[in-house]
């Protein structure tokens, strides 16, 4: 692991997750929890198998995850996030807000789409306007590839899958899901643009509209 040699509390945290892949790799165990080193593949279009595992074991060296085996019928080697690993869940939370500004011209031919980086924005932003003890199951159709988050006050998981019971069910281009996720369309706006839905709009919406009446904090410099 290369080093920028600084002392300095940032300089310290790129060392270990500067690298290329590192922070993309919390996302997906973040998102869809334990994986398959074959889940994890899929999930990170573009990376060599080689460089993956080199990854791995490095993330695993400065304990941000671990490797198990499961029990049958799985019966495979599993990655999960350690304690130490899921503190940087408020670090991919703070990028995904960040990055926001470069999703509004929509998914390029040659861009990757996955379901599951949808529902974990979804994941970030709705659960604090959850009522508590009650959930909200939104299920995520796109890329040919289909996920389910459910909701919870504070709280949240996705599963691969369709869930029958989802509460709504979005079913679409990448962009136009993530444009009512995020609350730029309204699900009606969507579906006018071609988004199928299925269910109780009327849910997602009323979430959206509380995040948009208390939003999140943002940091900045100071004036």
């Amino acid at each position: 692991m290369k080093s920028y040699q600084q002392y300095c509390s940032v300089a310290r945290a790129l060392d270990v997750v500067g690298d290329r892949w590192v922070l993309l790799i919390v996302r997906e165990l973040l998102a869809l929890g334990p994986s398959r080193y074959s889940d994890l593949k899929r999930g990170l279009p573009g990376i060599a198998s080689n460089l993956l595992a080199d990854r791995l074991k490095m993330m695993e060296a400065e304990g941000l995850l671990e490797r198990y085996d499961a029990p049958p019928p799985v019966g495979t080697g599993l990655y999960r996030l350690t304690p130490r690993g899921r503190e940087l869940q408020d670090v991919l939370q703070a990028l995904a807000r960040w990055g926001l500004e470069r999703m509004h011209t929509g998914a390029a031919d040659d861009d990757a789409v996955r379901p599951q980086w949808s529902a974990l924005f979804a994941g970030f932003e709705l659960p604090p306007h959850v009522a508590p003890q009650t959930e909200v199951v939104v299920g995520i159709e796109t890329g040919g590839e289909t996920v389910h988050a459910i909701l919870r006050h504070g709280t949240f998981e996705i599963r691969r899958g369709a869930a029958p019971d989802a509460d709504i069910t979005l079913s679409g281009e990448a962009t136009l899901v993530g444009a009512v996720l995020s609350g730029r369309l309204t699900p009606e706006q969507a579906a006018d643009l071609g988004l199928r839905i299925a269910g109780a709009p009327s849910l997602l919406t009323d979430l959206l509209r509380s995040r948009a009446a208390h939003p999140p904090p943002r940091s900045g410099a100071m004036s």
